[in-house]
């Protein structure tokens, strides 16, 4: 497992309570294996001629909580404007920057409602607190699901 830092993301999010790397692996792979038990791999293109294309996808996801290249591998939209300009400044996470709490951060919040409130816990606390914090939150199963739909305090 990658340190808790890796999970990081320059917005003030953390891959490690992101549905892709908390919850979809293991589902793809008992999906997976409960279908290759059943030998889907060898008849399952004669029900579905994109199986194959479908088996591909569900083996990749299956693994991908340890290949993905989190937030600042790459993963994540590419011409994510918070991270082109985050890499420009040179800095870990937007609670960092000078102009925190920029429009381009604020407008991320109507997707991530808590974004503002972690980058402020991060300036309380500190960084490394606060990724203490978001394992505890990983370990009790949070999702960034789970955050969006709690009201704000």
């Amino acid at each position: 497992m990658k340190e808790s830092s890796a999970y990081l993301c320059y917005c003030g999010l953390n891959c490690k309570l992101c549905s892709l790397i908390a919850t979809l692996p293991k589902q793809a792979k008992t999906l997976f294996e409960t279908m290759q038990e059943d030998g889907w791999e060898y008849y399952g293109q004669e029900l579905y001629p994109q199986f194959p294309q479908f088996w591909e996808v569900l083996k990749d996801l299956k693994e991908v909580g340890e290949t993905s290249p989190l937030c600042k591998g790459g993963c994540g939209d590419p011409e994510c404007e918070i991270r082109k300009c985050a890499i420009a400044k040179e800095l870990q996470v937007c609670a960092f920057c000078t102009e925190y709490p920029c429009e381009r951060l604020v407008s991320f919040t109507r997707r991530y409602p808590f974004l503002l409130q972690n980058n402020d816990r991060i300036k309380e606390i500190g960084l490394e607190a606060w990724l203490a914090e978001q394992d505890e939150l990983a370990a009790q199963g949070i999702t960034n699901k789970i955050l969006r739909q709690r009201k704000p305090d």
